[in-house]
């Protein structure tokens, strides 16, 4: 009988801290992100606000492109159990993880090509957040057999 508030406190104190912790990963995660890219062939950035938007600002010179926003999406976050790769142990590991809702297709000003940014209206998981560096995954084919999206960003 002692034990069922014993394990109700435990309950509590869990769902205390993961709240915490949304809390203390969003502030970390707000501010301009640029991609890690290694074609050179222009910059991408990702911008997330206080008010839980992300913004894509593109430069790509070659294309038209300088410094256009060219999607606005939404995103929350909770903390769920690790679930992208094999590294770690998924049943021990719990990481914060980001929806991204919102975006929508891009053309360049030529008009004739996209850029598919319904794509990233997805779950991304992220494993790492700090001052300088950002790193992101996706399952880049909802849960079926297939590779992992690797996203890295520094802090602009």
């Amino acid at each position: 009988m002692i034990y069922k508030p014993i394990i109700i406190i435990c309950i509590i104190l869990a769902f205390l801290l993961s709240c915490k912790k949304v809390d203390k990963i969003e502030t970390k995660l707000q501010g301009n992100w640029e991609r890690v890219v290694f074609d050179h062939s222009g910059k991408e950035n990702w911008i997330f606000t206080e008010d839980n938007k992300i913004y894509v600002v593109l430069t790509m010179e070659s294309k038209g492109i300088i410094g256009d926003t060219v999607s606005v999406g939404d995103f929350t976050m909770e903390i769920v159990r690790f679930s992208h790769g094999t590294l770690l142990n998924k049943n021990i590991f719990r990481v914060a993880e980001i929806t991204i809702t919102g975006f929508e297709n891009y053309k360049y000003n030529s008009g004739q090509s996209n850029i598919f940014y319904p794509a990233y209206n997805t779950k991304w998981q992220i494993h790492k957040v700090d001052e300088q560096s950002l790193i992101l995954t996706t399952n880049i084919y909802n849960n079926e057999k297939g590779g992992l999206e690797i996203r890295e960003f520094f802090k602009n």
